[in-house]
């Protein structure tokens, strides 16, 4: 009898657990049941209805109906909030607002401050979001507010300066207006103050070009440099000094030179029916025998170009021709009293990209170049396209051949040097040469 007494707690102790675990199992699967049941919504979509027109009255009722969702009931510890408050509200422009609020979190780690896109501070979350409102009329003074983008600050900054004439204004004027170094050689110009200076001593002293920066460097097609010189469109050297600038609406094509290093200076009129130039080169093979190539009237990929000579030095000028092709112009210039070169982009399928002429630009012949290859990365290639404006060194005639703009063989920096013992008729490749192209402006 008093074993049987002995174990009939035992027996009660089991039902009694057993009742316990039951229940907190049935608890435990129901409370994971109305866990399963929440759904949070993210930002981006999330709605209001408020009768106030006021963006910011606005923001703070989105901001904790939205809140609301943290406070449930079941909502798991990962994601609950104890509290929150708004520190700032800006207003960045029409339904667009920067709310700053702080939020403070059931648990505080890495992915919880991620889930708030914030930052933690003194145990805080620090939350800094700009909200994007759509408003659509919800009838009876009434209007619904959906939020369509949630952005950081620096985000939002960044998507309205690119979208804005602001991050235009800023590349514009960091290629064509802001002053860059000039060129440290001997005979050299620089852009500064809004004015052109020359020098003939590597930049040591400086002589003030007597045009007005604005007409120099306009031009009648185009963007125009107020950094820069065209390249050729001027020469630099103790016997001759020259600036070629104008063909434009406001500005006949002119010719502004000196023959004694700045100390004197002259202005001539070059041609007065040119409005439109793009780009314009001069050359002077002596002190009084000079020409200029201008172009003007492109459509598309096509534009006309002018030969003018003059053998007095610059005071008077005479038309003598047109280009050889209608492509637009890449460089053009003379080595002699009569022998000068035009060159074109590379068409494909066409006969040749490059000309001479041996009459002062009355006529022109098409020269063919020999094709030089080079082996690069396992691969043969023929990357030299763009013929330059050929030049006289040490009684030799030598032409630098680039890659053109898309060129890409060993950086694109590499040019091809051709020599000629025939005034250009003919040409052989030289040496491969390492020297920067420069963009015409």
């Amino acid at each position: 009898m008093s074993n049987n007494k002995s174990k009939r707690p035992n027996k009660y102790w089991i039902i009694f657990c057993f009742s316990l675990v039951l229940t907190g199992s049935i608890y435990f699967a129901y409370y994971k049941y109305q866990q399963s049941k929440i759904v949070i919504k993210e930002p981006e979509g999330f709605s209001i209805e408020s009768k106030s027109e006021n963006i910011t009255l606005v923001g703070v009722k989105w901001l904790e109906t939205y809140n609301k969702q943290f406070y449930q009931k079941y909502i798991p510890n990962a994601v609950k909030l104890v509290d929150y408050s708004i520190e700032d509200i800006f207003i960045l422009e029409d339904d667009v607002i920067q709310v700053d609020f702080l939020v403070e979190t059931k648990v505080l780690d890495e992915e919880t401050t991620l889930m708030w896109d914030g930052y933690i501070e003194d145990n805080i979350v620090k939350c800094q979001w700009v909200l994007w409102f759509d408003r659509e009329n919800g009838g009876e003074n009434t209007n619904f507010y959906t939020v369509s983008k949630v952005q950081r600050p620096a985000a939002y900054d960044l998507e309205k300066y690119q979208t804005s004439e602001e991050k235009q204004k800023d590349e514009y004027e960091q290629e064509y207006v802001n002053e860059i170094p000039f060129e440290e050689k001997k005979y050299t110009y620089k852009i500064e103050n809004e004015k052109c200076y020359v020098s003939y001593d590597l930049g040591i002293t400086w002589s003030l070009v007597p045009v007005e920066l604005e007409t120099l460097v306009e031009v009648g097609d185009g963007n125009s440099y107020y950094n820069k010189l065209q390249e050729g469109s001027f020469i630099i050297t103790p016997e001759k000094t020259v600036f070629v600038y104008g063909g434009t609406r406001k500005s006949n094509l002119l010719i502004t030179y000196s023959d004694d290093m700045g100390v004197n200076w002259n202005t001539a009129k070059v041609n007065e029916n040119i409005s439109s130039n793009r780009i314009k080169f001069c050359s002077f093979p002596t002190e009084q025998v000079g020409y200029i190539i201008a172009t003007s009237d492109r459509t598309m990929s096509q534009e006309a170009q002018m030969i003018f000579k003059t053998t007095d030095g610059g005071e008077t000028w005479s038309e003598m021709g047109n280009g050889p092709s209608t492509w637009l112009l890449s460089y053009g210039g003379f080595v002699d009293e009569n022998t000068g070169f035009m060159s074109y982009p590379k068409i494909e399928g066409a006969e040749t990209n490059f000309y001479r002429t041996i009459d002062g630009g009355k006529s022109f012949e098409p020269i063919i170049l020999p094709v030089h290859q080079e082996e690069w990365l396992g691969l043969t290639l023929e990357p030299f396209i763009q013929p330059e404006t050929p030049y006289m060194e040490n009684g030799d005639l030598y032409l630098l051949i680039n890659q053109g703009p898309q060129g890409d063989f060993k950086g694109g920096t590499i040019k091809a040097k051709y020599k000629s013992n025939d005034m250009g008729e003919t040409w052989i490749f030289d040496e491969l040469v390492d020297i920067p192209i420069r963009t015409i402006g």
